[in-house]
């Protein structure tokens, strides 16, 4: 059964597997950390967790927790989701508590469905009682994902950076 960690050096070699799935379809997203020069995996781990303490923040970041879904073995990464513990001007019109990716190789499987769900617990267990999600109206797979879990449309905002129509959803926990 798969599960949602906190991100781990025991997860170096699901990572860098993660993160050159992701480098197959010309998406940068982890590849561009690995091949930085002077990338350590240990200094990555601790700057996550320090993000969810508040702790070297970006300017206009909020705090944060990062999970990685597994299945028990420490070779494989199925999803991301990072919780935001609070909203800010940003993200409260685009971005939300709550965002997630799925390696290309891992999509279409159900895996995204399932970690928002336990994404959810998290939040709830944080003393979230709703979460604001958002995606592209154009990504029709992660509307389908939000909605499975119990989102609500509010409203559709236009992405002040791509210029796109955004999609608003809450979701009680």
């Amino acid at each position: 059964m798969k599960s949602i960690v906190l991100p781990s050096v025991e997860y170096r070699t699901a990572f860098y597997k993660m993160a050159y799935d992701y480098r197959e379809i010309g998406d940068r997203r982890y590849y561009k950390d690995i091949v930085r020069d002077g990338f350590d995996f240990e200094v990555y781990v601790t700057l996550l967790h320090r993000y969810s303490l508040g702790i070297n923040l970006e300017e206009g970041l909020v705090p944060y927790t990062t999970y990685w879904l597994v299945d028990g073995g420490k070779d494989t990464i199925f999803g991301v989701s990072r919780l935001r513990h609070k909203l800010n001007k940003v993200s409260v019109k685009e971005g939300g508590h709550i965002g997630y990716d799925v390696p290309p190789s891992h999509r279409g499987s159900g895996n995204a469905t399932e970690l928002l769900r336990q994404t959810l617990l998290k939040a709830r267990a944080m003393g979230m009682l709703r979460v604001l999600l958002t995606c592209d109206a154009e990504n029709r797979a992660s509307a389908r994902v939000i909605e499975k879990n119990g989102g609500a449309l509010e409203n559709q905002v236009i992405s002040d950076y791509t210029r796109k129509i955004v999609n608003r959803y809450w979701i009680y926990c």
